[in-house]
């Protein structure tokens, strides 16, 4: 389904979102359902489901139901509701259970909502509306996601979505918050410093034109392989790869394979082997003006550059010829953000530590600490002063925090 036409019909996105939980909570299902449906019609949306216990493996932890609640906030949620009330008695849904238990009693779940509704009631003038203002995007495409399901990467395990949770997860952990783009949205390229586009297999010419342009005036552009591999009907061009591309790049390939034994090289990052592997697949570039910031180590396939970077116009391109680990990636990112000048406070934080911001409905700039781990957190704050608005406190920029497991705290800056 093509959420972003099918958006135009209402006046106001919602979405379901389900995810895992317990010890395997983290918030990203969380994060990039929100934002796909905050950036549907760029305003609030309402979470029109979301899990109260869910699956039998789902029955959460104390605490994990507020921090859920207030993750949805602060990625733009207007409201959030339950499925369902409560655990009903008969058919397919039995076992998806609501907040209250069969037995209709109040429960741990249900002592947790209400707290959730009292601090949402009492912090509603400040928290609803929140804007979000990001200065990166990733550009996602229903075109590119069909193209992949008609031709599938090596092996079948791998598709669109991988690809883009590859992306999108690695950002989500760094605290780099992302605004989703469609293909109509081009007007909106401009809005952003950073764009990263996972796959763009099927793309129309003008797309990857917009691309080039957004790039050329000063855009961090950030493409994987497999990008504008054919047009809008699925036709391969026949022109040199990567299509339309290949000056904004700098690069060229006309051969691609299934990577074994492959390994990047790290020059410019400090990695132990098995985490600079090259996975899934790989495409045979040949720099033609791109600095190469990996080749392939290999025998055969090491005159082939996998990662590049290119000044094009007033603005940086890089490429990822192959799929590669996290810790990769990260590395990469961590070089891309500093070069591009964002490379914020948050960035020196990471997951479990989550880190959200927006504009209140106070016109005051609001911060998210949420600790999505098990474990008690004791992190450093990293930005201005600010009232914690849960517990009342005031907060320096470099006091300690003491965040219980599951735990988060809401700052409001002066």
């Amino acid at each position: 389904m093509d959420h972003h036409a099918s958006a135009k019909a209402v006046s106001m996105a919602g979405c379901d979102i389900y995810h895992r939980s317990q010890g395997e909570l983290t918030g990203r299902e969380i994060a990039f359902g929100g934002d796909i449906c905050r950036c549907l019609k760029n305003n609030n949306y309402l979470v029109i489901e979301t899990q109260a216990q869910g699956h039998v493996d789902w029955t959460p932890y104390d605490g994990q139901l507020r921090l859920q609640a207030f993750s949805h906030l602060a990625s733009g949620a207007a409201g959030v509701m339950y499925w369902h009330w409560h655990s009903i008695h008969n058919a397919i849904e039995t076992y998806w259970k609501g907040l209250l238990s069969h037995d209709m009693e109040a429960n741990a779940p249900y002592r947790e909502a209400c707290t959730i509704g009292a601090d949402f009631a009492r912090l509603s003038p400040r928290l609803a509306g929140l804007k979000k203002v990001n200065q990166a995007a990733i550009l996602v495409s229903n075109e590119a996601l069909t193209g992949l399901n008609q031709f599938p990467l090596p092996g079948g395990q791998t598709n669109y979505n991988d690809v883009f949770r590859w992306i999108y997860d690695t950002l989500y952990d760094m605290n780099v918050e992302c605004d989703i783009l469609f293909p109509g949205d081009m007007d909106r390229f401009g809005d952003y410093r950073l764009l990263a586009v996972p796959a763009l297999y099927s793309a129309p010419d003008d797309l990857l034109t917009a691309l080039a342009s957004f790039t050329e005036k000063g855009g961090t552009l950030v493409a994987s392989f497999k990008t504008g591999f054919a047009d809008e009907n699925l036709t391969v061009a026949t022109r040199t790869q990567p299509r339309l591309l290949r000056d904004c790049f700098g690069i060229s390939y006309d051969q691609f394979t299934q990577p074994r034994d492959v390994f990047l090289s790290g020059d410019d990052f400090t990695l132990e082997k098995e985490d600079r592997e090259a996975l899934v697949f790989m495409e045979l570039l040949r720099a033609e003006g791109a600095e190469v910031i990996s080749s392939y180590q290999h025998p055969f396939w090491g005159r082939y550059a996998a990662v590049t970077r290119h000044a094009y116009g007033r603005g940086t391109a890089v490429y990822l010829g192959c799929m590669t680990g996290k810790a990769y990636l990260t590395r990469l990112f961590t070089l891309i953000l500093r070069e591009a000048g964002l490379w914020q406070a948050e960035q020196e934080a990471a997951f479990p530590l989550v880190i959200k911001s927006g504009v209140g409905g106070m016109g005051q700039m609001i911060r998210f600490y949420f600790n999505y781990s098990g474990l008690a957190l004791s992190q450093r704050y990293l930005h201005g002063s600010a009232g914690e608005l849960l517990s009342g406190r005031i907060y320096q920029g470099g006091d300690m925090l003491d965040m219980a497991p599951w735990g988060f705290m809401i700052f409001e800056e002066k």
